[in-house]
C-alpha cells in the first residue's frame, strides 16, 4: 500500500509516492540515493559539530560512559599507572567525561587519544585543560591508527563507534591487539545494522570503498579468528524531532551526521524519502520523535 504526498520542501512540483511499510520506505530511499548525485562528505569542521549535536541528542552516550568506566575500573591492577588508548577519540565529548570519572576514583594514569581530525583533536586538548586534573597525563595524537608508532603497551584500548571508518577493520583490530599489555582489554562499542544505521548506510555506501562493518560483521570476524570475547547490548534512543523542522540548524546537523553527508546538497526526493523513513522508524514520546539507537559492547581479552 502506498500513500501520495507532495515533497515537503516544495522544491519540485512532482508528486512522490511513499510506501507505508518500513521495508518499502527503505528500498525507495536506497533507490533514490543511488540515482541521485553523490552529496559531499562532511568536512572536518562539519563532522565535529554534527557529531556533538548527535551525541547530545542521544541517551546512548551516558550508557556507554558508565559501561566503559565499569570495565576499566574492573581491570586487574597492572604494573605502574594505568594506560588507556582511545581510538577515534574525536573532540573528546565522551573521553573527557570518562577521564573525569576515572580520575575521581583512580590514582595517576595515562590517557592517549588518536584521531585524524585536527579540528576535533584541538577541542579535545582545550576542553581537557579546563578540567584541571593533575593525576592524568593526556596525549592527543592527530594521526591515523595505521600511522601510529607506539612501542609501550596499553592496559585498556577502547574504540567507540570508530571501526566503521577504517579501510581494513580486520588489520586495525590486529594492530590494536598487539598494543595490549598482558591481561589487557580491547573494548569495542559498535552499532548493529538496525533501522537507524540502515538509513545511514544508504548514504555511506556512496563513499565507502568496501562493505561497512556493523556488529554482525565484527562478531563473525572474532569467531572466525577464534578470538575470545564477550558482548552485550546497550539500548539508547536519539531524539530526531527537530530534523522535521524546516530550516532548523539543530535538525540539519542531526541529519548531516546520520547520513554522514551534506544534506543541503541532497536531491529533493532523496531528502523527502530520508525524512519519511526516519519518521517511519520513530516512536512518539509526548511531543518528541525518538529512534532506537542501540550499541553492542565487545570486550576482547
Amino acid at each position: 500500500m502506498t500513500r501520495v504526498i507532495r515533497d515537503f520542501k516544495k522544491r519540485s512540483a512532482r508528486v512522490i509516492k511513499f510506501s507505508d511499510s518500513v521495508e518499502g520506505a527503505l528500498n525507495e530511499l536506497r533507490a533514490a540515493v543511488q540515482n541521485a548525485p553523490v552529496s559531499s562528505r562532511l568536512s572536518d569542521e562539519r563532522f565535529d559539530v554534527t557529531h556533538e549535536t548527535f551525541e547530545r541528542s542521544s541517551s546512548q552516550q551516558q550508557l556507554v560512559l558508565q559501561t566503559l568506566k565499569d570495565l576499566i575500573d574492573s581491570h586487574e591492577d597492572s604494573s605502574g599507572s594505568l594506560r588507556v588508548l582511545s581510538v577515534g577519540c574525536g573532540s573528546g565529548i565522551l573521553d573527557n567525561q570518562l577521564i573525569s570519572a576515572l580520575a575521581s576514583s583512580a590514582g595517576t594514569f595515562e590517557y592517549t587519544g588518536v584521531d585524524p581530525n585536527p579540528v576535533a583533536c584541538h577541542r579535545f586538548r582545550e576542553d581537557f585543560k579546563k578540567l584541571g586534573l593533575p593525576n592524568v597525563k593526556l596525549k592527543v595524537k592527530t594521526e591515523t591508527v595505521e600511522a601510529l608508532n607506539i612501542n609501550e603497551p596499553f592496559d585498556v584500548i577502547q574504540l567507540t563507534h570508530a571501526l566503521y571508518y577504517f579501510k581494513d577493520p580486520a588489520d586495525t583490530l590486529e594492530k590494536l591487539r598487539r598494543l595490549l599489555a598482558p591481561g589487557g582489554k580491547l573494548i569495542i562499542v559498535h552499532a548493529p545494522n538496525e533501522c537507524l544505521n540502515q538509513l545511514s548506510e544508504c548514504f555511506w555506501s556512496h563513499h565507502a570503498e568496501q562493505g561497512i562493518w556493523f556488529s554482525k560483521c565484527l562478531e563473525e570476524h572474532l569467531v572466525k579468528q577464534d578470538i575470545e570475547f564477550t558482548s552485550h547490548r546497550i539500548h539508547g534512543e536519539v531524539d530526531v524531532t527537530r530534523c522535521f523542522e524546516e530550516g532548523c540548524p539543530h535538525g540539519e546537523k542531526l541529519l548531516d551526521f546520520i547520513t554522514q553527508s551534506d544534506c543541503q546538497e541532497s536531491d529533493a526526493e532523496v531528502r523527502a524519502r530520508c525524512l519519511h523513513f526516519l519518521k517511519k522508524i520513530s516512536r512518539v514520546d509526548g511531543e518528541s520523535l525518538k529512534v532506537e539507537h542501540p550499541a553492542d559492547v565487545f570486550v576482547v581479552m
